[in-house]
């Protein structure tokens, strides 16, 4: 596999441009936003403050009034936006399954060479949530602690993750490809493989372990836990 970390984020230029962009994409329409410019810069503006106020007094103690003064747009200003701070978090996590969808082709499965597909799956599920690592830590520390709608949707979207992987698996075994034993416990643990890397990011920068570095031993690892004939 000759993706890198350096040739995913061209490909992430070309097919998402950049995750502000992806947001108006989502919603200038529902919103009326009319300048893309504009809007784009808003929500650069407004999503880096959230992020940044997460992190120090965390998301749900955060107030509107808090972000208005982080991120010097008015209160009315904010409204243009969003109307609470459920629906940031809601599309923050649209716009995530957005890119994600777009960059990690998991719905263009061919079945033709499961172990390539698995590990260029899990190669772009690492290069994105490194582009994206505030994006991805922010989904999985803050907005499961919000109403259950948006909890259940994060849910089923981590789990049609590890459903890929899994079927990647089962299909290398059924084509004599792998010998994995146990498909749901590997693929489960595949997925918490790649949750480390954006949640424990200061655990392998205190290592010099890059990107490319964590995908190179992560799908050495994959070799070794399927064991790929």
């Amino acid at each position: 596999m000759n993706l890198s970390y350096e040739t995913f984020l061209q490909e992430f230029e070309a097919l998402v441009e950049d995750e502000w962009s992806c947001l108006f994409d989502l919603y200038h329409e529902k919103l009326n936003l009319k300048n893309r410019k504009i809007a784009t810069k808003k929500f650069q503006t407004i999503i880096e403050c959230v992020f940044k106020l997460s992190q120090t007094k965390g998301f749900q103690a955060m107030t509107l009034r808090d972000l208005s003064q982080e991120s010097g747009i008015s209160m009315g200003g904010l409204y243009k936006y969003f109307s609470n701070k459920n629906q940031i978090a809601e599309m923050i996590h649209a716009a995530m399954i957005q890119m994600a969808e777009t960059c990690l082709k998991i719905r263009q499965y061919r079945h033709q060479d499961p172990v390539f597909e698995l590990n260029e799956l899990l190669a772009r599920h690492v290069f994105l949530s490194e582009r994206l690592k505030k994006w991805f830590y922010f989904v999985f520390m803050e907005c499961k602690s919000l109403d259950k709608d948006l909890m259940e949707t994060i849910i089923a979207s981590e789990r049609f993750m590890e459903n890929a992987i899994h079927q990647r698996i089962v299909d290398a075994n059924q084509q004599g490809l792998s010998q994995c034993t146990n498909p749901d416990f590997v693929s489960a643990m595949l997925k918490v493989m790649l949750q480390e890397w954006y949640l424990k990011s200061w655990k392998y920068q205190q290592k010099n372990i890059n990107a490319d570095q964590y995908v190179a031993n992560l799908l050495l690892s994959v070799y070794q836990l399927i064991q790929v004939k």
